[in-house]
């Protein structure tokens, strides 16, 4: 057995979902045109973005038996694509699905195509006409999908006791924005992807460079964690960091990103 995804040309779909599934169907029946210049452009571009992460078992772009045999390690990312009329089929290894499930959507999203799972009964069709759910996990709480900032305004508000100490938000994509600390402490950083799997981790810190040099800490999980004393931020800037976040928007004049080393 595989596992299998698809993205698909969003103009060219049915709205409903049972009428979705019919033309997924039907797509899966009609056969591969296999040559990707038969395609849309928006699904050309997804093919290769993703063509070097995942290489075609089969075609023009798939790697020779010299390239399989220098890099041991390509071959459990080789990837099934079945090209069709709107649509690309994409089948994996199982030893990979995690993996190829974030990047094949998030590379989907940057396409511009739309992104379907069809072995999970439950699963829509994800268009990305909204960052929302997001998905808001923590040190004291379960796992909640959420569409409003009022629920992470809430928790922020909850974070008063050492075992309330860190929680984050991740979109559709695979962004997040992570906070650490209580009380008057916090340190705050975020992942922001620009393409299927390159991304800047960075944390926020004060542009005053006067302070650039000395440390400070916070409390997070009980253990204490050394920052620079300019990456200590109060709870009302945290909490503004995380609307920004939110709301894909940049207001804080005050606070620069910094790439972290990892």
């Amino acid at each position: 057995m595989s596992f299998d995804l698809i993205v698909f040309e969003k103009g060219k779909i049915p709205v409903n979902h049972s009428e979705f599934i019919n033309w997924y169907e039907q797509k899966m029946e009609e056969g591969n045109v296999q040559d990707i210049s038969c395609v849309s452009e928006k699904l050309q571009y997804f093919f290769h973005s993703v063509r070097h992460i995942f290489p075609p078992m089969n075609g023009s772009f798939a790697p020779d038996d010299k390239e399989l045999s220098e890099n041991p390690s390509m071959g459990k990312y080789l990837c099934d694509y079945g090209i069709a009329e709107d649509m690309i089929y994409l089948s994996f290894a199982y030893s990979v699905s995690e993996f190829a499930y974030d990047t094949v959507k998030r590379a989907a999203y940057f396409a511009g195509v739309g992104f379907f799972y069809p072995s999970d009964d439950s699963s829509v069709p994800i268009l990305f006409e909204s960052r929302c759910p997001m998905l808001l996990e923590g040190e004291w709480f379960r796992p909640i999908e959420i569409d409003y900032f009022d629920h992470i305004q809430e928790k922020l508000n909850s974070m008063t006791v050492k075992n309330r100490s860190y929680l984050y938000v991740t979109d559709q994509v695979g962004n997040y924005i992570q906070i650490g600390g209580y009380g008057g402490s916090f340190t705050v950083e975020k992942r922001i992807y620009s393409g299927p799997a390159a991304y800047v981790h960075a944390k926020a810190e004060y542009s005053d460079k006067d302070i650039l040099e000395k440390t400070g800490e916070v409390i997070i999980a009980g253990n204490r964690v050394k920052v620079k004393q300019n990456q200590i931020l109060p709870k009302a800037m945290a909490e503004q960091l995380f609307q920004d976040f939110f709301q894909d928007v940049e207001t804080v004049d005050s606070i620069r990103w910094v790439e972290m080393e990892m």
